[in-house]
């Protein structure tokens, strides 16, 4: 069963007006972009004359699928990036710990859907590929997980790095990184499917981090096409963008502040300070990656070496797709709102603005959650929206014979009891009128939690439980925030089984923005 929310009534996305304007040609939006959401055509016939460096990118991502272990029908997808006639999908993300968060997979899910049917309406081959930022430094974005606790509540696993401020794809597995993988697998519930899902995220001899997360979204899809590509496999044919970007440093920093001052202009918030955005990074003695101050200086050393040098959040886009013939990047709302600042870098490079397409959003739900929902006179979709809170609920639950008028009766007849000693005592002395008000808000607060002991008694009776609501809020919204921004896709496939992974092919229409309501049917009983 599946159920749609428009983000557009949506409260949590209140605040992401440019993309809700992008997505919904709405406002001004469309003057920061190339292509609007869905004009593919456009978008494919735009980069038909560019020349891409196709045989060089080729090979280097072909090796390195290959020490993935990648399925032939990816190996076939690397070698065919050689051809002037194929293209590609391409989406990305941070290395983040048993793949991070689930909107993770979404985002590979919505790449290979997307190639598949670009590959269908386009007619030319649109290969899907996934983009494993391993040069980013932010160590506490990938170094932990979350799993729900038996009580409902939220827990963390983590683990520490001595060397963090290094990029990611210097990240060894280390003792602490296996312990936090272990830890994981005992604290999630055992299912049939556990032994199964622990094997497929476990880490192997002989792997450093990153190459760990690219073997596990490599071995669950690259029979779907799927290629994996890292930056630093492509750093050594990328010298020429590389020069460009240091020459042009001040021109790109004047860019970036122009859009931001016509995003402000137009009534949006600009997503990257214009001042430290589009600077490369390099490293210093220590291997730390630290932006470059002078970009002169780098120009002018006898030698330039491409792979002394990575990018920063606006020019990765740019680099990505300087090497990759890309059609479509699949993108979530954050990355949509700062590529609103990127078109005039684009024009810069002479490079063509690929469409972007916002990935596909699901909250996934037991049919044993939604019918305890339904027997809480509430809904997936109430609590989602905000439109159900505990009070309301168990104020709905609650029989009319369950005391409610005598709480209140009690209330009235207390505050008409207490009401002619304040004139009297303030008489006496005016300092006893605060006496009494602290004495008539501790009687009332007494009888508040009377009331609420009472009511819990009651609900007791009747098979409810706060804990219990509670427990059914949080799977939904753990940490008060989307489902898909906190829990990793192992704790779906520990629930729904390996097929979980098949639903979401066609789990909603590809030219559908809802937010997707999963309703999923499990392999156990457990929770």
């Amino acid at each position: 069963m599946m159920i749609k929310i428009d983000p557009r009534s949506w409260p949590i996305m209140a605040e992401k007006k440019l993309y809700l304007d992008y997505l919904f040609g709405t406002g001004t939006a469309a003057n920061f972009f190339t292509h609007s959401p869905l004009d593919f055509s456009t978008a494919f016939e735009s980069r038909q004359k560019h020349a891409y460096p196709r045989q060089g990118v080729s090979h280097l991502i072909s090796e390195y699928n290959a020490r993935l272990g990648a399925n032939p029908l990816a190996m076939e997808n690397t070698a065919a990036l050689e051809s002037p006639s194929t293209f590609c999908v391409i989406g990305g993300q941070q290395a983040g710990f048993l793949g991070g968060p689930i909107y993770t997979f979404y985002k590979i899910i919505t790449t290979i859907r997307l190639a598949q049917h670009l590959q269908q309406t386009l007619g030319s081959r649109v290969v899907p590929m996934f983009w494993l930022a391993s040069e980013d430094h932010d160590f506490d974005e990938i170094n932990h997980t979350y799993f729900s606790k038996p009580d409902g509540e939220i827990g963390e696993i983590k683990f520490a790095w001595e060397q963090a401020g290094r990029p990611i794809a210097d990240l060894p597995i280390t003792p602490d990184m296996k312990h936090a993988y272990a830890e994981y697998f005992q604290k999630i519930p055992v299912t049939p499917n556990t032994p199964q899902v622990k094997e497929q995220f476990a880490p192997h001899a002989g792997e450093n981090y990153c190459a760990w997360q690219a073997r596990i979204w490599s071995g669950l899809f690259s029979a779907h096409g799927l290629v994996i590509v890292e930056p630093r496999t492509l750093r050594h044919a990328a010298a020429d963008f590389f020069q460009f970007a240091l020459e042009h440093a001040d021109d790109i920093e004047h860019r970036l502040g122009a859009v931001a001052q016509r995003l402000k202009s137009a009534g949006y918030i600009p997503s990257l300070d214009a001042e430290r955005a589009g600077r490369l990074y390099t490293f210093d003695v220590s291997g730390n990656r630290v932006r470059v101050k002078e970009p002169g200086a780098c120009l002018a050393r006898e030698v330039f070496f491409p792979e002394h040098y990575s990018t920063d959040v606006a020019l990765r886009p740019l680099f990505a797709d300087a090497m990759l013939p890309t059609v479509a990047s699949v993108l979530g709302p954050g990355e949509i709102a700062y590529q609103s600042m990127l078109k005039p870098l684009y024009n810069l490079f002479d490079l063509p603005q690929p469409l972007l397409y916002p990935r596909k959003s699901y909250t996934i739900v037991a049919k044993s959650q939604a019918k305890r929902m339904a027997d809480y006179k509430t809904s997936v979709t109430a609590i989602l929206t905000k439109n159900s809170t505990s009070a309301s609920v168990f104020r709905r639950l609650m029989p009319e014979s369950a005391g409610e008028d005598i709480f209140t009766e009690t209330r009235q007849k207390l505050e008409a009891a207490f009401a002619p000693l304040r004139p009297y005592v303030e008489e006496i002395d005016p300092n006893l009128g605060k006496a009494w008000k602290y004495g008539f808000s501790n009687t009332l607060r007494g009888i508040d939690n009377l009331e609420q002991g009472a009511v819990k008694a009651k609900m007791s009776q009747l098979g409810f439980s706060r804990g219990e609501l509670r427990q059914l809020s949080n799977a939904l919204l753990p940490r008060d925030r989307l489902q898909e921004r906190v829990f990793p896709l192992p704790s779906f496939l520990n629930r729904y089984g390996m097929k979980f992974l098949n639903a979401f092919f066609t789990a909603g229409d590809i030219d559908d923005f809802s937010h997707h309501i999963l309703i999923l049917e499990e392999e156990h009983d457990g929770n």
